[in-house]
């Protein structure tokens, strides 16, 4: 009895923590974690937080024309514009798939290259699923295109503009300007985010801000754990009298 009880230490009766490839994670790994999640933080906080000098400029209320000198408003500038959006050339996004009202493209009269990007709730948005006909062919009510509209918006680069929307189409603002809404091919496009307002661009500054203040925290953790077992390895009795 007393052999079967000494046969039975052996290598299955060792702690866990003295087996080879355990289930804890090994400090270089934890080490390469942190550094990736401080990394992470660190562009998130960098890009949240500009200076006063990089604030967006508001050119005030001018003509749909000129939205497309980038000089007189440059990509980012917040516009008040003035036009006639054209009803005819109109491209909605489906980002829950076909059969909802989402959001549309479509295209001053007298600036064919700026692209209106306006949300489903917007009252252009709304004229424009009003008088869009039901079956090709059929004319356009455009009894409300016949006025003046004003959008409020930021003013972007094709190249610098991105949306969930966009993204859910599977093509870039470019594409879309020239494949569905008549931009001829080269031509320089702006899109208007109609509707955004500096107020929405401080809310999702502090939103980056709180994310990278919580993956600064998860970094701390990591790089904490990280030290914690460089110096269990190092002192590896201190763990055996524990």
């Amino acid at each position: 009895m007393s052999e079967n009880r000494e046969g039975t230490k052996g290598p299955a009766a060792q702690p866990s923590a003295s087996l080879p490839g355990g289930e804890q994670p090994r400090a270089s790994e934890l080490f390469v974690a942190a550094a990736m999640v401080t990394l992470v933080a660190g562009l998130v906080l960098w890009g949240a937080i500009p200076g006063e000098e990089d604030a967006p400029l508001d050119v005030g209320t001018v003509r749909a024309e000129k939205a497309l000198d980038a000089k007189a408003v440059p990509s980012g500038a917040f516009a008040t514009l003035v036009g006639q959006p054209d009803p005819s050339r109109v491209v909605p996004l489906y980002g829950m798939g076909p059969g909802r009202e989402q959001d549309v493209l479509l295209v001053f009269r007298d600036a064919p290259c700026l692209v209106l990007h306006c949300r489903a709730r917007h009252p252009l948005a709304q004229a424009v699923y009003r008088h869009r006909p039901p079956l090709k062919g059929q004319p356009l009510a455009a009894e409300e295109f016949e006025q003046t509209w004003q959008l409020s918006g930021r003013i972007f680069d094709a190249d610098k503009y991105s949306d969930p929307q966009l993204c859910g189409s599977g093509m870039s603002i470019q594409q879309l300007a020239v494949e569905k809404l008549g931009v001829a091919a080269g031509e320089s496009v702006r899109v208007l985010a109609v509707g955004t307002t500096p107020a929405d661009l401080r809310r999702s500054g502090q939103k980056a801000v709180l994310f990278g203040v919580a993956m600064t925290l998860v970094a701390i953790v990591l790089w904490t754990l990280a030290i914690h077992g460089v110096a269990r390895k190092r002192n590896p009795r201190r763990d055996a009298d524990a």
